[in-house]
Formats: C-alpha cells, structure tokens, sequence
C-alpha cells in the first residue's frame, strides 16, 4: 500500500541527508519540489532485482532491506537502510537494470527521485557526484568486507561481526542496559547477512544468551558484552 506521507518541509527534510546536506537553499528548494514522497507499509517490495531503474529513493524514516534473491527462494541481504540512506541509486548511473530487491523492514517514508531529475542536480551540483562516490565506496568496503568474512571467518565470527555493524549503525540504548539493536531483524536476515542457516544463527544467538553477551526479544537484538563478540575475529585494518 502506498500512500501520502505527513506534510512538512521537504527542504529541511532533506538536510538528513548527506547526499544534500550541503547544497544551497536555493538548490535544495529547486530539488524538493521534484520529489515524489511516498509511504511503504512494513513488508512491501519497492522494487525488484532486474528491473528497469528510473527511481531513486531516501528514506525519511522506517527501514528498507536491499537483497539479492537465488531461485530456492533463500536471499542474500546486501544492506539495510535507514533514515537519510539513499538506495537504487546505481541503475540510475550505469542505466543497467537492478541488480538486487528493495523491501520494507518497518513502515517507512520517503521521497523518489526520476533518473533526469537526478542526473539535473549531479549536473548542477558537482559536489553532490563527490557524496555520491562516497556512498558507493563505502557500499564497496562493505562486500569487501562481507566476501573476506566469507573467506576467513567461520559462523559465530561472521554473527558476532555482522551484530556489531547493525549496533554500531543502528543502535540505541538498550531498556536494560547495552546496545540495541534498532529495528527487527529476524534470524533469517541474519543467516541471509552472513551466508549462514536459520538454526546454526539460532543455536549461536541462544549460547550468547545463555553467557549473556547478547538478549533477544521479539526480533531486537541487545548487546550487553561486545568485548566478548570481538573475540570471535580478528580486525583488519
């Protein structure tokens, strides 16, 4: 379902966003008024993986799964984007089709930007391909990093890592002390994240329970030791 999200300053709501936090007023009044603000209910495909792109998106609030689907009916879950991400912004660049799906994790709203209007502003605004680069760097570290874990780390190491990432992006202080994780994750997510099954992610989260290092309640997950997740591998620089 899609519908109208509340009403408010498009310009001010765009200055979450790195992606054009910095441009000028002037510009960003031009830019708000080629947005398309929508409102995904949880658990809503926004796009799939092959389709033609010409939208881009950024989300104003809630949470948005990016992931790759195999003909088994399992998926690979790439990322997940909260408020002031950018996503399906690469079809827009390379005019390919897409190359992963986008879900709604939680109820979310956001505002859609065609590929034109898109390509307007890089053209208009240098500054805004540097924020782009940067976004799509920071996305190449991640596999990067996601295909190393695959490599040189086993289950729990890959589980410990990928629980202190979301915590580090996502988290909030938890009812009963640590880090809460700040959004549902399910325990399929989280073997889709580390290339895992359901239960070995399963059988290592209720042994962490059991030591309290980390506590699960009704898909949230809160770090209570991350001292102790650490153990589980080694850093690279």
């Amino acid at each position: 379902m899609v519908t109208q999200p509340r009403e408010g300053d498009k310009s001010e709501l765009l200055r979450i966003v790195p992606l054009f936090r910095n441009m000028p007023p002037a510009l960003l009044g031009e830019l708000s008024r080629k947005l398309r603000p929508l409102r995904f209910r949880t658990g809503t495909a926004i796009f799939h993986a092959d389709d033609v792109g010409s939208m881009m998106y950024i989300i104003i609030s809630g949470a948005v799964k990016i992931f790759i689907p195999s003909t088994d009916g399992r998926e690979v879950v790439l990322a997940i984007h909260r408020t002031g991400d950018i996503f399906g912004e690469m079809s827009l660049l390379d005019d390919e089709r897409r190359s992963a799906s986008a879900t709604t994790l939680e109820d979310t709203e956001m505002f859609s930007l065609s590929r034109q209007d898109f390509q307007d502003v890089l053209a208009a605004h240098p500054q805004a391909m540097r924020a782009i680069m940067d976004v799509l760097v920071k996305r190449l570290r991640q596999t990067n990093l996601s295909i190393q874990d695959a490599y040189l780390l086993d289950v729990p190491g890959r589980l410990a890592r990928r629980l202190l990432i979301l915590a580090r992006e996502h988290g909030i202080d938890g009812e009963h002390g640590g880090v809460e994780i700040g959004l549902r994750v399910s325990q399929q997510d989280l073997a889709s994240m580390i290339g895992a099954s359901r239960v070995a992610v399963n059988k290592q989260l209720q042994a962490w329970r059991h030591e309290d290092i980390v506590d699960v309640r009704r898909q949230r997950v809160t770090i209570l030791k991350p001292e102790m997740l650490e153990r589980h591998f080694t850093l690279t620089p």
